[in-house]
C-alpha cells in the first residue's frame, strides 16, 4: 500500500514575527536585601535571574489578539521542527531585524528552529551599515526599479506620487512581499493586521502569497490536515511542563540559571 507525501506548505516570515519570537530574555533584576553583618545590618542590592516576556505588553494595550499571535508562533515553530512546514525569509527581513531594540543578542531566532535564507529576484550588494547614520536599507529600496517591486509598492501603500518619497515601512513590507512570492512561498507570516488586511483587499488580486497572522495559519493548516493538532498538543504540553507562564512578564528564572 503507497503512503501519500504531503508536500509541507512554505511559509515567508517578516520582521514583526522574527521580533515577537524573542520572547525570553534573561536579565538580571537588582533587588535591596538587608544582611546582618556583626552587630550591623547592611542592606544591599542581590541581583536575580528573571525572564522577561516583552510581547506581555500587548495584553497591558488591551491587545490581546496581537498577543495570542504571538503565541501562536510558539506552535508554528513546533510543526517547522517536526518538518511538517518549511520557514523562509530573506537578508532584508534580517537587516531591518538588526536595527530593532531587543532582537539580537537576546536569544535564539525564532525559537532556534531552522529558516532557510531565500534569494531575492535579483543579485546585489550593498552597504548595511558604516557608521554614518544614514538609512542605507531604504536609500537602497527606494532606488531598486525592479517591475513587479514597483507594482507591490502601490499595492502595500508605499508609494505615494511621481516625485514624492515612499513610505518607508511599507516600501520595506513590499520587497518581502517580492522576495516571497519570488521564493514561492504559500504564506506571507506577519503580525500586521494592517498589512494582511491592505494585500488581501487589493482590487487587483495580483499578489502570489497569502498574507496570514500567526492564528490564522494554524486555523488553515490544521483545517486542511487535522492531524497537524497532536504536534500542537504536544508542544502545549512541553509549555505546560516547563512551567513557564507565557502570560507573565517577568518570572523567576533561578531554577535555569543555577542549575
Amino acid at each position: 500500500m503507497m503512503r501519500t507525501v504531503v508536500d509541507s506548505p512554505s511559509v515567508f516570515l517578516e520582521t514583526t514575527v522574527l521580533k515577537a519570537s524573542v520572547d525570553t530574555r534573561l536579565v538580571l533584576v537588582p533587588r535591596a536585601e538587608t544582611l546582618r553583618w556583626g552587630d550591623r545590618d547592611i542592606t544591599l542590592d542581590v541581583h536575580h535571574p528573571v525572564y522577561l516576556n516583552q510581547n506581555v505588553k500587548f495584553l497591558r494595550q488591551g491587545q490581546r489578539g496581537r498577543f495570542e499571535d504571538t503565541i501562536a508562533l510558539r506552535y508554528i515553530a513546533a510543526l517547522a521542527k517536526e518538518g511538517k512546514l518549511k520557514l523562509l525569509s530573506h537578508e532584508e527581513v534580517y537587516i531591518e531585524a538588526m536595527g530593532l531594540p531587543r532582537v539580537y543578542g537576546s536569544g535564539p531566532l525564532f525559537y532556534a528552529t531552522p529558516i532557510c535564507k531565500v534569494r531575492g529576484p535579483f543579485e546585489y550588494s550593498r552597504v548595511v551599515a558604516d557608521g554614518s547614520g544614514h538609512d542605507h536599507q531604504y536609500e537602497f529600496l527606494s532606488r531598486v526599479t525592479h517591475p513587479r517591486y514597483l507594482e507591490l509598492q502601490k499595492i502595500c501603500g508605499a508609494y505615494q506620487g511621481k516625485n514624492r518619497p515612499p513610505h518607508r515601512n511599507q516600501l520595506i513590507d513590499a520587497f518581502h512581499l517580492l522576495c516571497a512570492e519570488w521564493s514561492g512561498a504559500q504564506y506571507f507570516l506577519t503580525l500586521d493586521d494592517k498589512l494582511a488586511r491592505t494585500i488581501s483587499n487589493d482590487r487587483t488580486n495580483s499578489v502570489r502569497v497569502i498574507p496570514i497572522t500567526p492564528k490564522r495559519l494554524l486555523t488553515t493548516l490544521a483545517s486542511k490536515r487535522p492531524t497537524l493538532l497532536w504536534s500542537i498538543l504536544k508542544e502545549r504540553w512541553r509549555i505546560a511542563r516547563s512551567k513557564r507562564n507565557l502570560c507573565a512578564e517577568a518570572q523567576d528564572a533561578s531554577r535555569d540559571f543555577w542549575n
